[in-house]
């Protein structure tokens, strides 16, 4: 090609690229081999896909966690921080400081918000049995219970709540709802709070407990009667001592995998001494004689069976303690 010639084709070129801007970019890029981060319809694997994944603890290493947490949890309750210890200002630990009071209204005030459409019909449910038991479950899908008529109230939902807020006090290496017994008495302080604000009005409650001790289960339903409810009824979900510490360690490893990949705050965490003590040689555990024991001060009362998984939960008994048909259908 000649000097002409070049120069000639050197000012069409020219011409192009200020009559069509990007026109030499795009040619380049036309020229450019297939992969190259450049070329037209290039795609990053890298940026598409799925983040790789922790390997889970096997059951040596989450053995070894396991022992870390209570050892960890020991060591913050002896240095007092336990939110009880934190953050009241009297010798007793019962009246609350000014600003974690607030804390308190506003979780209060959400849930308060949430439970608007409840009616107040003075009906009241109290459920309980073992960690583990699936009494949310039983309540929606088996005991014919339409929980959009109740303010649940459930001390555990309560510290799930307080872990979402970053209230739970942070512990090294322990993910916030395997902290979460620090916040024990403080969540049981908003459970109560919450039912007085729902007695106020009359509004229907639903008490999600594990009747652990006969004596707190007794005075709950003698300050539900004091508030006037006129209709209170039970429902124990039986499992045996065995199966309940199978499903606290699967739901609580299942939440910690999950928290080990950056997804929720964890599995909530029951030791296994805290069920074991929990072993009664007559009704198999001291929640089912707790009920037993009270179950005549109920309106209503009945016992359910789930024990075995993958098999829907059976009724063992039911119960009346008056003869006359309550006012309306607190299942509907």
């Amino acid at each position: 090609m000649g000097a002409v010639d070049a120069r000639l084709d050197l000012e069409e070129r020219e011409r192009l690229r200020h009559e069509q801007p990007g026109s030499d970019l795009e040619l380049r890029r036309a020229r450019l081999p297939e992969g190259h981060p450049s070329a037209d319809g290039y795609v990053d694997s890298r940026r598409d896909r799925e983040p790789e994944r922790v390997r889970p603890l096997t059951d040596a290493e989450y053995a070894d966690h396991v022992t870390d947490i209570k050892t960890r949890l020991d060591e913050a309750r002896r240095e007092g921080r336990a939110t009880f210890i934190q953050h009241t200002k009297d010798r007793g630990h019962e009246v609350w400081s000014e600003e974690r009071e607030l804390q308190h209204n506003t979780i209060l005030d959400d849930m308060c918000a949430k439970a608007r459409e409840v009616p107040c019909e003075w009906r009241a449910i109290v459920a309980g049995g073992l960690a583990g038991s699936g009494k949310t479950s039983v309540l929606r899908e088996y005991a014919g219970v339409d929980l959009g008529r109740f303010l649940v109230i459930n001390p555990d939902s309560i510290k799930e709540e307080l872990a979402s807020r970053g209230l739970v006090p942070k512990v090294e290496g322990l993910s916030p709802l395997e902290a979460a017994d620090l916040v024990h008495e403080e969540s049981s302080h908003i459970a109560k709070r919450l039912a007085q604000r729902a007695a106020a009005e009359g509004k229907n409650v639903a008490w999600d407990i594990t009747m652990s001790s006969g004596a707190s289960t007794e005075k709950r339903l003698q300050s539900l009667q004091d508030a006037g409810y006129s209709h209170i009824e039970g429902i124990f979900v039986d499992v045996s001592i065995d199966v309940s510490m199978q499903r606290v360690e699967s739901r609580h490893r299942e939440g910690l995998e999950r928290f080990r990949n950056g997804d929720g705050l964890g599995g909530r965490f029951v030791a296994d001494q805290l069920i074991l003590a929990q072993a009664d040689p007559d009704w198999g555990s001291r929640n089912r004689r707790s009920f037993e024991m009270l179950k005549s001060e109920f309106t209503a009362w009945s016992i359910f069976e789930n024990s075995v998984d993958g098999r829907k939960p059976s009724i063992a008994e039911t119960g009346r303690s008056d003869l006359a048909e309550p006012r309306g259908n607190m299942t509907n």
